[in-house]
């Protein structure tokens, strides 16, 4: 575990870590399986509730913790409401509002078209980057 880092990293769910077509977005596998493996816990949350069936179909179960729904409005205010226990660490999301709220790493949408769609291993270097500036 890299020291001072944030633990609790939260990946939204559409346009973040699945395309419009309900295809995992590229490089989400290698991303969860690096971080997890630095001791970063990872949760997922959605704007359109608990998405255990996306975490389920796409092989990430052994490396999220739990899932959640995600505050749409008044981000901070609404965590206890949606029985989220702690406010995260680090947020991945394609929304610059909640990027804005609690911190983290903002990638686009992806663009279904391209094979070279490489936005998530972002999140990575911002953790280790982060991590070292303590």
């Amino acid at each position: 575990m890299l020291s001072d880092a944030p633990r609790r990293v939260f990946f939204d769910v559409d346009d973040t870590i699945l395309t419009v077509e309900k295809r995992l977005r590229r490089h989400t596998h290698d991303v969860f399986a690096e971080i997890s493996g630095l001791g970063f816990e990872i949760y997922v949350w959605s704007g359109v509730g608990v998405r255990w069936e996306v975490v389920e179909v796409h092989g990430l179960k052994p490396y999220v913790i739990d899932c959640y729904t995600k505050p749409l409005s008044r981000h901070h205010e609404r965590l206890a409401e949606l029985r989220i226990p702690f406010v995260p660490d680090h947020v991945v999301d394609d929304e610059p509002e909640i990027v804005r709220a609690f911190g983290g790493t903002l990638v686009p949408a992806p663009l279904e078209a391209t094979g070279n769609d490489d936005a998530l291993l972002q999140v990575v270097r911002d953790l280790k980057q982060r991590a070292a500036r303590g």
